[in-house]
């Protein structure tokens, strides 16, 4: 059955799915790449996949613990060690995001008693009689007409712990010793970083910071910020966690008027309505040109998690004035895991072992049809079904680029169902069983001319290619072709280890031009 909508559905198509085209008087910067947009979080450079390739970043810790374990005692084998890592990462052509982090870990005499509010909740740390402390977080409700706190959370933390997750006031100047002493390091060649990250994921019940985010800001991040602008270097957050709301991130930077201690502001595990929704904070703050990265996201064993979000992501970035590489970047987390069910994290890596995991072989897929050449947006291009670009993830959606001598359309068709039928939503709600026979997606590309064309394949997920070629159609003044919906080889999809019922959720078009 090949399966294609009505004349109705197909002139909403026209209307619908297409893109505006790139606008060819802006200059494509030459670094605006895949590679330099996607990193990966505790990469081993030593290990072959994907660097240089797929992955243009690795992000690592620099513990102020173990480079000073005490005051005024420095492990200069720990920075040595930690120096070579930058310069294998080079070699592979990878750049590196330290992470300035966490408390040093001498003492917690200094660290306060606390009571505070963020978000709505009220938070306390007490110390314990035998020396460790109690941390607690409790929402304000009402009962029986009266204010009450209703416990969320608590947790016992030492002593130690606790050195590792505050900086009190008697340690600033430390902290600050260490900042300078690491930037100063790792910004002169010929390591020649030059983005640092300060702390991660700071938050009360975080478990990466235990106190008031109003003491981290004035202890940590400020101080932090401007000794490395002092140095040349470039000033990345450290990640606001996807359990408190990006509204509250922006009131926080507001309160303490921190927006221009910052270069890139970083969120954690948001899907991309989270960059939208902090791209327009920016703009209305006059602050467009800053980045806007996610140094950590992923951590999952779902197979469609980097074909569904990252193209959509640079899509959006190309349409938010991407006007250099370093703008807007991915950093999945994390690069591998062991290949042993009871180890933590198994299945969510890029690895699985020494071998790629469904992420990781999605991710090498995307970089092959992506990379080589800076990114542009392409259009118009239409579809039937109707499929236009779609923040949502849980939508389907169309999004078209240019590489090189290269046009690219991902397409994303996601079931509305469980019997997963497909509906068409932006022409006139027919539908398509996306998993029965052999359903058909028609794109048109009005501009181009078939003589142009050198080839076109189609491209799933994890790399199989069909060549389409010699079903390309002259369509009016342009091209048009019938693309197979569902996964040609059925059993590249039907792994003993996988649902019986997983179903692929994007493919890509690849049309290389002529003598170009």
């Amino acid at each position: 059955m090949h399966k294609l909508l009505t004349p109705f559905a197909a002139g909403a198509a026209l209307l619908l799915g297409a893109c505006a085209s790139t606008d060819t008087l802006q200059p494509v910067p030459a670094d605006r790449t895949f590679v330099n947009f996607s990193g990966v979080c505790h990469g081993s450079v030593n290990s072959a996949p994907l660097w240089g390739t797929a992955l243009g970043w690795d992000r690592f810790d620099f513990s102020w613990q173990s480079f000073q374990p005490q005051r005024g005692k420095w492990n200069n084998a720990y920075l040595e060690k930690y120096c070579q890592r930058i310069l294998a990462a080079k070699a592979k052509g990878v750049k590196f995001l330290p992470i300035l982090d966490y408390g040093n870990g001498w003492t917690a005499d200094g660290i306060p008693e606390q009571e505070f509010e963020l978000g709505g909740r009220v938070y306390t740390v007490n110390r314990r009689p035998d020396g460790d402390f109690d941390v607690a977080g409790y929402n304000k409700e009402t009962v029986n007409g009266r204010p009450e706190r209703i416990l969320i959370e608590k947790r016992k933390v030492s002593a130690r712990r606790m050195s590792q997750r505050f900086v009190p006031d008697d340690q600033i100047a430390d902290w600050e010793q260490f900042v300078r002493k690491t930037v100063t390091a790792l910004k002169a060649e010929p390591y020649g970083v030059e983005y640092f990250q300060v702390w991660n994921e700071a938050h009360p019940m975080s478990s990466f910071w235990y106190g008031d985010m109003d003491t981290y800001m004035k202890n940590v991040h400020l101080p932090a910020a401007k000794i490395i602008h002092e140095l040349g270097g470039k000033v990345v957050y450290g990640g606001w966690i996807c359990g408190e709301s990006i509204s509250e991130f922006v009131a926080y930077l507001d309160r303490h008027n921190a927006w221009d201690s910052i270069d890139v502001f970083d969120l954690h595990y948001f899907p991309l309505a989270g960059m939208e929704y902090l791209a327009r904070a920016l703009k209305e703050r006059g602050y467009e040109d800053k980045g806007i990265w996610q140094t950590e996201l992923g951590f999952t064993a779902g197979a469609n998690f980097i074909g569904n979000l990252y193209p959509r992501v640079l899509h959006w970035a190309l349409e938010n004035g991407w006007d250099r590489g370093d703008k807007y970047k991915l950093f999945y987390f994390a690069y591998g895991t062991p290949n042993d069910p009871k180890a933590y994290g198994y299945r969510r890596g890029l690895l699985l072992g020494r071998e790629l995991n469904y992420s990781g072989r999605s991710l090498e897929t995307l970089a092959g049809v992506l990379g080589g050449a800076p990114l542009e947006l392409y259009g118009p291009v239409r579809s039937v079904p109707a499929l236009k670009p779609e923040l949502d993830e849980r939508l389907s959606s169309l999004e078209n680029f240019r590489v090189g001598n290269r046009i690219v359309s991902a397409v994303h068709m996601l079931p509305n169902n469980n019997a997963k039928i497909f509906v068409d939503w932006n022409g006139d709600l027919d539908t398509i069983h996306i998993d029965y026979e052999n359903p058909l997606l028609r794109l048109k590309y009005p501009e181009l001319d078939p003589a142009r064309v050198a080839k076109i394949e189609r491209v799933s997920m994890y790399g199989t290619r069909i060549d389409l070629t010699d079903r390309l159609e002259k369509d009016g003044n342009g091209s048009a072709v019938n693309v197979p919906v569902r996964e040609p080889d059925r059993k590249e999809f039907r792994y003993t280890d996988m649902p019986e019922n997983f179903l692929p959720e994007v493919f890509y078009t690849v049309i290389t031009l002529r003598g170009e």
